[in-house]
């Protein structure tokens, strides 16, 4: 709640038709501007002004203006843009600590039971996937399950040295039916149940639809609004307030 108020002190400081916009999740925020002269010149002292007025300053290691050709991070994401496309796409940071958790969990529980680190993984991999799975992801996806591959491949090599490849194989890789799906079946009080490795290019990726800024699912006249929104295919839900 620091931080509310901050768009509306930018605005008074910046000339009407300015182009400028503010993104703010928490205590997180970007503001982009059509010149660099507006963000350097109005935009920073009118932030500036705003978080000495409450005790605080901008960090100067996190700060930074830059165009958007060049592309900036925020919220795990990187913004883009070529030509007239703006590609969104998960920063590289946020998916080699991806990469790194997986490889952390799967020297952790080598000795476990397999399902136990099945589930370890999926926990990490869905909650990810599922958060990048409204950008620019295919590539990422596609990195993350192939890195998820080479490291179970590499426990299991040590967790059975005395095995054949194709023995492995046929343990770990045929439960599912699907080639390259990590998967045991595993009995539960006698009902033989699968488990298996979600692969992150499964979740798909479905373009997120914007919710009207004023719309409200408790107001009966916007059910009409809703109610459109769930038989657009591919729609998500999210709030957006502004």
């Amino acid at each position: 709640m620091t931080l509310d108020g901050m768009e509306q002190a930018i605005l008074r400081a910046v000339p009407r038709r300015s182009r400028v916009n503010f993104i703010r999740y928490a205590d997180d925020f970007k503001v982009t501007g059509k010149s660099k002269r507006i963000l350097e010149t109005m935009v920073k002292p009118a932030i500036e002004e705003f978080l000495a007025k409450r005790g605080l300053e901008l960090s100067e290691e996190k700060t930074a203006i830059t165009h958007i050709r060049d592309g900036f991070t925020f919220l795990g994401q990187s913004l883009r843009k070529h030509n007239k496309t703006l590609h969104i796409t998960p920063a590289k940071k946020g998916v080699q600590l991806l990469v790194r958790k997986v490889g952390t969990l799967t020297r952790k529980y080598k000795s476990a039971p397999i399902v136990v680190l099945i589930k370890k993984l999926n926990e990490v991999l869905r909650g990810w996937a599922n958060y990048h799975r409204h950008v620019v992801s295919t590539r990422a996806f596609g990195y993350v399950d192939t890195y998820v591959f080479r490291q179970l491949w590499r426990m299991l090599r040590r967790r059975h040295s005395e095995k054949s490849n194709s023995w492995l194989a046929k343990r770990y890789w045929t439960a599912a039916g699907r080639r390259h799906v990590f998967s045991v079946i595993k009995k539960i009080k006698g009902t033989p149940r699968l488990y298996q490795v979600i692969r992150t290019k499964s979740i798909g990726i479905k373009r997120h639809v914007k919710i009207k800024a004023l719309a409200n699912p408790y107001l009966k006249k916007y059910a009409g609004y809703f109610w459109r929104r769930r038989s657009v295919e591919g729609a998500t839900w999210a709030l957006t307030w502004g």
